[in-house]
């Protein structure tokens, strides 16, 4: 089932989308990672059922919705997924504790420090003081 121009148009006012107007009534948001969502719709009739060689790019490449449901979903009002991965954690920096034991104790090298996460290195320290511990 594919949405009719007016309907389009409705969905972007409903997600909040900024409307601008020239030629064309423009619709722009900016999505939780920085980019940017957005379409232009005809001043046309509204009425008007969207191409279908039309209607998966409007959703897909310029609105970037998950799937075509989230406009369904969105344009009753709920809130939609869009397409975009999430950043991924930067890395923190091992504590100081952590980065001596794993150069001072088990002398590894900085580059094999660096690829060590805080989990494994804290493992490394758990592990070295209950040997610790446990021998006579």
């Amino acid at each position: 089932m594919r949405p009719r121009w007016g309907q389009v148009r409705e969905f972007c006012r409903r997600q909040g989308y900024q409307e601008t107007r020239t030629d064309h009534f423009h619709y722009l948001t900016v999505l939780s990672d920085r980019s940017t969502s957005g379409t232009m719709v005809s001043m046309g009739d509204a009425g008007e059922e969207v191409p279908a060689q039309m209607w998966h790019r409007v959703w897909s490449r310029q609105l970037r919705l998950g799937s075509e449901e989230e406009f369904w979903q969105g344009l009753g009002g709920e809130p939609v997924r869009y397409a975009i991965t999430s950043a991924p954690e930067p890395a923190q920096p091992l504590p100081a504790y952590l980065e001596r034991f794993l150069r001072d104790v088990l002398h590894l090298s900085d580059t094999a420090i660096a690829a060590t996460t805080r989990e494994d290195a804290q493992q490394m320290l758990n592990d070295n003081y209950s040997r610790e511990v446990q021998e006579p």
